[in-house]
């Protein structure tokens, strides 16, 4: 700065040497030029640093900063393009590797492709060197850091939604009961285990946080579901089941006492879950056989009332009695007595009423006979042997109120194991031997003692010729399996069927209460035809005179209670015989 000089003002007066020079105005636009001299020397400098710093941070802008990470990969101090093409060799197979997820001990993989996950590298390095004022970056640049980038990530919603919909079920496990059973008559345990459920939602948040950030597996949460039976209600049961099974049991019935060994007991028991406890469920049908197998004729089979006929007249035999034990109380004794300190089960013996009782019986009111009927036997003995044999089948036979008399049922099989044997029978109107021939002659017995009880007819069908030795029109024939005769007990009694050959006749009578009366009417015999011959040319062409006229006949039946005289039954039978003809044989034989 240049020095300030002292003038004085120009009077011509020369000032001696002491004489102060009087005071001189100061030049002020002197100072004001020093300091804008100074100020521009500093604004300048500030424009010289500006543009330095700005063309510093333009010419970083193209490369990471030092000491940048992306995923794990170092590529602080690399260009953009450097950059982009360290994070695809690093990060592009990373990102094409399953993404293991894991939660509890399950363990799934979901597939980053098929779950709609890209990574982008140019954007995550864009990220990281675009230009910048800000000096920390330029700071960044010179002196080094340590910055962690984000990778960015693409991601297909749907994609994501279905991947972790299939993830989350991979991960799901139901939750385990615990159980006990028994093994070689010891008690094992299966331990409970809880189960897990994992929610979609959360595997693609866990997805979307540390894809290509956190090294897999993933760990997830979820969420557990406990077991109906937990661990505390197994260890319960196991100690239940040790008792069951810790010696054998004693079981009394009655005056009988019959020990249960051990491998009994835990053959016949269950541990089931009940409202989250494992109970001991006890078996009773091999409980049962257990005891039966031990016990010494403990079990009485009821013995049920019948019928017998004992000097030709009904008498009730049986009806005794049973003993037994049931499975319920079984079950309910030895489930204290399996639990109890002394280990003993009281089983109740009870007593078994016969199905068919005494008074079940007396109640049908089988006492005297309502009706029977018998028909003369032939000298043909094999034929009157089929009878005899067919009256014993049929002889007891009872029918309770409704139930209906089958002939057929009750003989067969009629064959020659049953006691039958060939006898003549009539086919298409030619006589013939056929097995248990003359067995229509009981049919037409049975049926008239049926007729005349007031019973309903249900089957019957008279022979196609008429027979001499039977009622015109009041008869049945019966033609194994396809022609039965059948009536029905109509009345609110037993009826008891009794059937014998005697006198060269053979008998059968019903045995009941009397309930009907019963009132019968004929016709005359009307359209009579003789038998005539034919003659036959057939190679087994057997001859047989002519028998009886062919006629129609008319059989009224009124059936009345006996107690109000109401009539219950009002039927007409009309049949037509054809001619039994007689057959010449035209070879002469």
């Amino acid at each position: 700065m240049s020095a300030k000089t002292k003038t004085g003002p120009k009077t011509g007066l020369k000032h001696g040497k002491n004489e102060e020079p009087p005071p001189q105005p100061k030049k002020r636009f002197g100072r004001r030029y020093r300091r804008a001299q100074v100020v521009g020397g500093i604004f300048g400098g500030l424009i010289v640093l500006s543009s330095a710093y700005v063309a510093a941070n333009w010419l970083l802008a193209e490369r990471v900063t030092a000491g940048t990470t992306v995923a794990g990969i170092d590529i602080g101090g690399q260009t953009k393009t450097q950059a982009i093409a360290t994070l695809e060799s690093a990060l592009s197979p990373r990102a094409r590797e399953p993404i293991q997820l894991t939660a509890g001990q399950n363990t799934t993989n979901l597939d980053p492709v098929a779950a709609g996950l890209s990574f982008d590298a140019d954007a995550t390095v864009g990220n990281l060197v675009d230009f910048s004022l800000r000096p920390t970056r330029l700071i960044s640049h010179i002196r080094g850091g340590s910055q962690e980038g984000l990778p960015v990530v693409h991601i297909n919603e749907q994609q994501l939604t279905l991947a972790a919909q299939s993830a989350a079920r991979a991960l799901h496990s139901e939750p385990r009961n615990g159980t006990v059973v028994f093994s070689d008559s010891r008690p094992v345990a299966t331990e409970a285990q809880v189960g897990l459920e994992v929610s979609p939602e959360e595997i693609t948040e866990a997805v979307r946080e540390n894809w290509l950030q956190q090294p897999a597996p993933f760990a997830l949460v979820g969420t557990e579901t406990s077991p109906a039976v937990s661990q505390a209600a197994t260890d319960a049961a196991y100690t239940l089941a040790q008792h069951i099974v810790s010696q054998p049991l004693t079981v009394v019935l009655g005056q009988q006492q019959v020990i249960l060994p051990v491998a009994d007991l835990a053959a016949a028991t269950t541990f089931t879950p009940t409202n989250g406890e494992l109970v001991p469920q006890f078996r009773g049908t091999e409980l049962k056989q257990a005891i039966l197998d031990k016990a010494d004729n403990l079990i009485r089979e009821p013995q049920n009332a019948h019928i017998e006929l004992v000097d030709n007249a009904p008498v009730i035999v049986g009806g005794a009695p049973g003993t037994d034990i049931t499975e319920e109380s079984i079950v309910a004794a030895i489930s204290q007595g399996a639990l109890a300190a002394d280990r003993i089960a009281n089983v109740e013996l009870i007593e078994v009423e016969p199905e068919i009782s005494v008074a079940t019986l007396e109640a049908l009111g089988v006492s005297e006979v309502v009706s029977s009927f018998d028909t003369p036997l032939t000298a043909n003995v094999v034929r009157t042997n089929n009878l005899r044999r067919g009256a014993e089948l049929i002889n007891g036979k009872l029918l309770l109120p409704g139930e209906t008399f089958s002939l057929l049922s009750a003989l067969n099989p009629i064959n020659a194991a049953n006691g039958f044997g060939q006898a003549g029978i009539i086919v298409n109107g030619v006589h013939q031997d056929g097995m248990g021939g003359g067995l229509s002659q009981l049919a037409t017995t049975a049926y008239n003692a049926g007729f005349f009880a007031g019973f309903e007819d249900v089957v019957h069908r008279p022979h196609s010729v008429f027979i001499s030795r039977y009622p015109a029109g009041r008869e049945a024939t019966i033609v194994n399996p396809s022609l039965d005769m059948q009536f029905r007990n109509n009345t609110p009694y037993g009826a008891l069927i009794q059937s014998w050959v005697a006198n060269n006749r053979i008998h059968v009578a019903i045995w009941s209460t009397p309930y009907f009366r019963v009132e019968t009417s004929q016709s005359a015999r009307s359209n009579v035809r003789a038998a005539t011959t034919n003659t036959s040319t057939a190679a087994n062409c057997t001859p047989q005179s002519p028998g009886a006229a062919g006629f129609t006949i008319t059989n009224r039946r009124q059936v009345f209670r006996l107690d109000n005289d109401a009539l219950v039954i009002d039927e007409s039978n009309t049949w037509t015989y054809r001619p039994d003809n007689g057959i010449r044989c035209a070879s002469g034989g």
